[in-house]
């Protein structure tokens, strides 16, 4: 590894409080784990985290995705995944920054390039070795956590500094995808906005294929590329997420919730709910209670 990983690595853990740190920079996050972790499902919103220490898993539909220090994952789109932590420890913790995407912010840096990277028929996620000009811009980046006089005006600089060397690098296609200007990839994406918000109601894959303007297997195929996941597939599993935070909330009826994010038989509710979460639903609150906070972000 270079030396600006070491020094930016250093750093990190020099700041890190806890689990997971604010860094005070808007949408910066730090997160620092001593153990590892088993499978944790979430929703990961569209970001960029940079691993500089330990080893990190991402199952992502029926893709595993791999990556240790040094490396970058964007992902531009809400994305169900399940994330495991395999190396960290108290010596050694696992230490990864994260910045979650402001989509203006991509579209005025989109508007101003003259050199755009071409957007082929890719993933909405992307796992490559970051640059040393990148991790540079992290670690100045992250510096402003000595001088928070500084960060009103010098975060907003440097935020367009990471993402100028995202867009000029390997993982620029999916970057491009977040300002949502490439209309192949804006149809998925109203797609996946539709889903998530209409999660409870049954669809036509027909539907939204024909609000797309493709055919059904043209529709199904590139969103299946996009995500990893088909149309049902990601809907069955915003609505399993939103079943296990509506339990968490305020734990109680379980046929309720199930009826509420759009099951009509509590019987398959509680067995895909198992499949994704390891446990029923009762058992899995009453786990995740004991355990919480202790379950990091996937990041």
């Amino acid at each position: 590894m270079s030396d600006a990983i070491h020094t930016l690595r250093d750093f990190v853990g020099e700041h890190a409080k806890g689990v997971l740190t604010r860094t005070g920079i808007p949408r910066v996050d730090i997160l620092k784990v001593t153990e590892p972790t088993e499978l944790f499902p979430e929703i990961y919103q569209p970001l960029v985290s940079l691993i500089l220490q330990g080893e990190k898993r991402l199952l992502v539909g029926n893709q595993v995705l791999k990556y240790t220090a040094g490396q970058t994952f964007i992902g531009s789109v809400e994305l169900p995944v399940v994330g495991e932590i395999v190396d960290a420890s108290a010596r050694g913790p696992y230490l990864a920054v994260s910045l979650t995407f402001d989509r203006s912010l991509v579209a005025d840096l989109l508007r101003d390039d003259r050199n755009p990277t071409k957007l082929a028929d890719t993933r909405s996620f992307s796992v490559n070795r970051a640059s040393d000009r990148l991790i540079d811009a992290w670690l100045r980046m992250l510096r402003l956590m000595e001088q928070p006089d500084e960060i009103a005006v010098m975060g907003p600089l440097l935020e367009r500094e990471i993402l100028f060397r995202l867009l000029r690098g390997p993982q620029g296609a999916v970057l491009r995808q977040v300002a949502g200007i490439d209309d192949r990839f804006a149809q998925i994406r109203n797609a996946l906005i539709r889903l998530r918000k209409e999660y409870a109601t049954a669809f036509q894959v027909e539907d939204l294929a024909s609000a797309a303007n493709m055919s059904p297997s043209a529709f199904q195929r590139r969103f299946k590329t996009s995500t990893g996941l088909s149309p049902i597939q990601y809907q069955k599993q915003i609505r399993l997420y939103e079943a296990r935070g509506l339990l968490f909330a305020k734990p109680g009826n379980v046929s309720a919730v199930a009826l509420a994010v759009g099951y009509e038989s509590l019987s398959q509710f509680t067995r895909e709910y198992a499949r994704m979460f390891g446990s029923p639903p009762a058992r899995d609150i009453r786990n995740l209670r004991a355990n919480s906070p202790a379950a990091p972000p996937s990041y």
